[in-house]
């Protein structure tokens, strides 16, 4: 269930939106992303955001903030940011410097520039929907990872109604909103953590199983029964320092639909935040 044609799909038809943009506002559209180096990870994959934001027509900036950034020193530059009509979209990856750890970010984040759904009000207008026509009539944006999953079941045909469906990981950035986009699709959704009992049994009797539990290749090919449908959204190094996601492809692949690490959801979720920041663009025409 691989995700580079979709996302390949999605992103054909950016450039054209981006031009349209630029022509309508007089200026190319704008992610600013905040990212601290000491996050190594979080910071690269921000880089590769903006690269991918580039190519595609888009003005993509990052601002760097560090162990001496205050608390007043951070809300000044979300306010700068806030007020600057040119920046039509925000990406704050976490964590942020320790001095930072005693802010709410999500209580900061302005809606209309948050592509990733990650602020207060975002997070909340998702969870007050019921069917996926709400979801689709949202002024607001929901966290992209999530969507990139639901795009990525929709590409391959699976039908989510009435389908019993096991999401590992109750996080707010993945598995607490996919699991209420689930349910806004009509499936069945339990959801699995660290304290659920019986793990292996839960997971063997799912239709669909979605993994962002963070753990390499932890999800063995006796834990789910032969036709169930894999969606790996993990991101782990192994002990040979190897890539890899939480599922045991190379073991499971026979048996079950099941996505790749890489090139499966990674792609998709790059791919629908792209889409997000023009459309945060577009909607300042209207």
């Amino acid at each position: 269930m691989e995700g580079k044609t979709l996302a390949a799909a999605i992103k054909e038809k950016l450039p054209a939106r981006a031009r349209e943009v630029a022509s309508a506002l007089g200026r190319a559209p704008r992610l600013v992303g905040i990212s601290w180096q000491g996050d190594y990870a979080g910071h690269l994959y921000l880089n590769k955001e903006a690269a991918a934001a580039r190519k595609a027509g888009i003005r993509a900036d990052i601002v760097l903030v560090d162990e001496s950034t205050s608390e007043k020193d951070f809300k000044t530059l979300l306010s700068k940011i806030y007020e600057d009509d040119s920046v039509d979209a925000l990406l704050i990856p976490r964590p942020l410097p320790p001095a930072l750890n005693g802010l709410d970010i999500s209580v900061l984040i302005n809606p209309k520039q948050d592509i990733d759904g990650a602020g207060l009000i975002s997070m909340g207008r998702l969870f007050m929907c019921k069917t996926w026509a709400d979801v689709e009539a949202l002024n607001t944006f929901v966290p992209c990872c999530p969507l990139a999953v639901m795009r990525l079941l929709e590409y391959h045909g699976v039908n989510l109604r009435g389908a019993k469906t096991a999401v590992i990981g109750r996080s707010n950035t993945v598995g607490g909103p996919l699991a209420k986009m689930l349910m806004c699709k009509d499936a069945t959704v339990t959801v699995c953590h660290t304290k659920t009992a019986d793990l292996k049994d839960v997971i063997y009797n799912q239709d669909i199983v979605i993994s962002a539990a963070g753990r390499a290749r932890f999800i063995k090919k006796d834990m789910v029964k032969k036709g169930t449908i894999l969606i790996d959204v993990g991101t782990n190094q192994d002990e040979a320092g190897v890539f890899c996601g939480d599922i045991d492809f190379e073991n499971i692949k026979q048996s079950c639909a099941v996505s790749p690490v890489p090139g499966g959801v990674g792609p998709v979720t790059v791919a629908c935040l792209l889409e997000n920041i023009l459309s945060a663009a577009e909607r300042k025409l209207k």
